[in-house]
């Protein structure tokens, strides 16, 4: 991976923990209840551009993530997972995001990534990232200054 491309990937590492932040500090009303299903239905139609650009893998595209949703006894809530690779017909990624609720999960794991489960998408096109529907709602919960400089990463 390039320089930029690490510079890309981290900043998409801190919007993930910033939203994740965002989302332990309130709880969405009913409107953000809305706006984040709209949110993901938005994803998840959109999603065959999503794998499309990954499989192109041009190089001014870099940070493909997916953000599935997890669930087990003790919980369950969204992880981002990046470094997706494909074999055998199937996709797999790193866990990047820390669960706080899961435990059959941990971040660093390396996952299968069922398409059922994916909520949302994201990567750095020319150093702006495309997609993640879900962190531009979670945006409104973060500290001003925060969330105005985050928008600027946005395509």
């Amino acid at each position: 991976m390039t320089s930029r491309a690490w510079l890309a990937h981290g900043i998409a590492l801190f919007l993930l923990a910033a939203t994740a932040i965002g989302d332990a500090r309130a709880q969405p009303a009913a409107s953000d209840e809305g706006a984040l299903a709209d949110a993901i239905a938005t994803a998840r139609r959109t999603l065959p551009e999503f794998w499309q650009r990954w499989r192109a893998n041009e190089p001014q595209e870099t940070g493909y993530a997916v953000k599935v949703f997890v669930g087990d006894q003790f919980g369950a809530e969204q992880l981002w997972v990046s470094r997706l690779q494909a074999k055998d017909g199937r996709v797999h990624g790193i866990v990047d995001t820390a669960p706080r609720r899961t435990r059959f999960v941990t971040a660093g794991q390396r996952i299968e990534i069922r398409p059922d489960s994916i909520v949302d998408w994201m990567y750095f096109r020319n150093g702006r990232m495309v997609g993640n529907h879900t962190g531009r709602v979670m945006l409104r919960y973060l500290p001003p200054a925060e969330a105005e400089k985050l928008q600027l990463l946005f395509e």
